[in-house]
């Protein structure tokens, strides 16, 4: 029986690198969706930021959900140690992460560990032990590994829910669109305005600007405020780096 998946890396580029963690992530992500089960929307979830801690340009891990059963399971974790070992830059530092969410011993706790990664230094032995207590599979795969820490925290920060952006930005086919029109398109679960409330579905919004959505109460969600005009327009890539 299939059951839900969570699936997290980190570090696998360095600058002017070919292929990014973001690629590496929807190649794992197109594996699975060809081979088992559809797989989410990917977050990017942002980490403390200290010269203790290598990062590339912006120390944030990546996640994304799926279902298998535990045959599927093993076959995942070959397939994306073998990807990150072959496909990761020269100096990088990847980690992954798996683990079926009913097997995590105590999600809230857990959670506080993937806090503390976005505002204080921890060690690879904290993120082994935090691995070992929650019974999630963890593993370093080249140099140094310090990036288990980020790997392991994408996975507690995905599953509180409202943390992280979504990956990508998405150009409309229109400059100005209502609300129900873009959840037709499948590009977001909801529209939110500035106070987190749900935005009328006959309410327009202007898309001239490619979106970024972010992870609100588990659901890939764009934000929008109101300008001068009275118009709802999206919130920016800079506005949206607090999330």
């Amino acid at each position: 029986m299939r059951r839900v998946i969570y699936i997290s890396i980190d570090d696998t580029d360095e600058i002017g690198y070919l292929k990014s963690t973001g690629m590496l992530t929807e190649m794992m992500a197109e594996f699975i969706d060809s081979n088992f089960a559809p797989c989410s929307f990917v977050s990017r979830h942002q980490l403390f930021i200290d010269e203790r801690i290598n990062y590339t340009s912006h120390n944030s891990s990546m996640c994304f959900t799926t279902h298998l059963d535990e045959n599927e399971f093993v076959k995942v974790i070959k397939f994306v140690e073998k990807l990150l070992i072959d496909e990761s830059a020269p100096s990088s530092e990847p980690g992954f992460a798996i683990a079926f969410e009913d097997e995590i011993l105590n999600i809230n706790e857990f959670i506080k560990f993937g806090k503390r990664a976005k505002c204080e230094y921890i060690t690879k032995d904290e993120a082994y032990s935090e691995a070992a207590k929650q019974n999630i599979y963890l593993k370093e795969l080249k140099n140094a590994g310090h990036s288990i820490i980020g790997t392991l925290s994408g996975i507690a920060l995905r599953l509180d829910g409202n943390d992280g952006r979504v990956k990508g930005k998405t150009k409309m086919p229109k400059d100005e669109m209502s609300v129900k029109e873009l959840l037709d398109l499948g590009f977001c679960d909801e529209v939110l305005d500035e106070n987190f409330n749900l935005v009328d579905k006959k309410e327009k919004i202007i898309t001239k600007s490619k979106l970024k959505l972010i992870v609100k109460n588990f659901k890939a969600v764009l934000l929008v405020k109101s300008d001068k005009n009275g118009k709802f327009i999206p919130y920016d890539i800079e506005e949206l780096r607090e999330f």
